[in-house]
């Protein structure tokens, strides 16, 4: 009776963290009040499972790795309060989410989930943005779309790309198998990036090379060869994007001009480009003066004034919170530990995903493709700092690691 009453609490919490999980991509960027209750079911939910009789398997070096990286970056910032700013609770939100995705993580590992669900999650939310970016231009006239309750442009064009092509990596056993599949798959990858487009999110572009990279990894037989046609096929898609849409010529167009201006005079003569050059500026000399610790956070308005009253750097900078990019951010706020603790983040999570991927390659290559693709996109947004974009993050993070760990410790998958 008791083995029989603890199989069914098994499956009871296999089939809900499914649902959960499900709903995370889905939500992610239209309806980011359910990604949050999502996201706190979750956490309560693992929480929960302490209490549930399993013989949970011991953890890897790795994966104890991943979890001090998750653990570094919050307790840091803890510290950096106590001894110099005094506590701010709106500057810890973004990195106490590494602590409460923990037990997520530690549910799935024991439990595991249902692939198909976190499959089909990310296929909706890629078509789901799709289409509501066409309604917003064509039906509402918006210039730029933006994602249902978040308003946010940037965290809308990054995600839907995301999406996009992490819903061709979760369906590589079945377009593998069968081709017919690849429709499904071209449906929701060109309603992602007409998504990603439509919004106007320059900085999300950026990480198409490096996503087309990895994305070859789903091949059957992967080479560098592959890598580089698709690379060509990407440019040439690029370049006829560019040719026949006005609206990304006008987002595009302007910036070598601006980065050239900024280099020769340090003006400042647009709002993106030349404003994200004057905001790197600032926050390497920050850095430069304050290389071991930083700043601290909240402390960089402060700082960057003494610059621009030597003339330094221009006064448009005095407008600006932040450094516009999680790499210059951190590097201003936390010196040479701040890129350390954000990249091996990415970096621990990446080889945890890459030792599973002749088990999984589908999720392990998708886990990749969500790590890389947020790292490109820190490099121009402080993309953590954005609510749906840090929780889709996170918790995406934590369900794909422990869906991996949940195989490998019971029958491993191939595909």
């Amino acid at each position: 009776m008791e083995v029989l009453r603890s199989k069914n609490i098994h499956i009871g919490l296999f089939w809900l963290v499914s649902l959960l999980a499900l709903v995370v991509p889905a939500a992610s960027i239209n309806y980011p009040v359910a990604l949050y209750y999502v996201a706190v079911s979750l956490v309560v939910l693992g929480l929960c499972t302490v209490i549930v009789r399993t013989d949970p398997q011991p953890l890897s070096k790795l994966e104890k790795v991943m979890i001090f990286t998750w653990l570094f970056y919050p307790l840091f910032t803890a510290l950096d309060f106590w001894l110099r700013t005094g506590w701010i609770w709106t500057q810890f939100q973004e990195p106490s989410r590494f602590i409460l995705v923990l037990p997520i993580y530690l549910m799935v590992r024991r439990f595991g989930l249902s692939q198909n669900a976190l499959k089909w999650g990310v296929f909706f939310g890629a078509v789901l943005a799709g289409f509501w970016a066409f309604y917003q231009k064509q039906e509402l006239g918006i210039h730029r779309v933006h994602g249902g309750t978040s308003g946010l442009k940037a965290a809308f064009g990054d995600i839907s790309l995301l999406l996009g092509v992490m819903s061709v990596a979760l369906f590589q056993p079945n377009w593998c198998e069968d081709k017919r599949w690849w429709l499904v798959v071209l449906f929701s990858l060109s309603l992602g990036l007409f998504a990603s487009l439509a919004s106007g999110t320059k900085g999300g572009w950026i990480s198409a090379p490096v996503l087309c990279w990895v994305m070859v990894s789903l091949a059957r037989h992967p080479s560098y060869t592959k890598r580089f046609i698709m690379l060509a096929v990407m440019a040439i898609g690029a370049v006829l994007v560019w040719w026949f849409s006005p609206f990304v010529q006008d987002r595009v167009g302007n910036i070598p001009l601006a980065v050239a201006t900024y280099f020769e005079t340090r003006q400042v003569t647009d709002g993106s480009a030349s404003i994200r050059l004057a905001l790197w500026h600032a926050a390497t000399l920050v850095f430069i003066d304050n290389p071991w610790f930083g700043v601290g956070p909240s402390n960089f308005d402060a700082a960057k004034l003494p610059y621009i009253e030597a003339g330094l750097l221009p006064t448009i900078v005095g407008n600006f919170d932040g450094a516009h990019s999680q790499f210059f951010d951190t590097l201003q706020e936390s010196g040479i530990f701040g890129p350390f603790m954000i990249f091996s983040i990415y970096g621990a999570f990446i080889m945890h995903c890459r030792q599973y991927v002749l088990q999984n390659k589908a999720l392990a290559t998708a886990g990749i493709l969500l790590a890389v693709g947020f790292m490109d996109f820190g490099l121009v947004e402080m993309i953590w700092d954005i609510n749906n974009a840090g929780v889709f993050f996170t918790v995406m993070m934590a369900l794909i690691a422990g869906q991996l760990s949940y195989e490998g410790n019971t029958k491993p998958t191939t595909n």
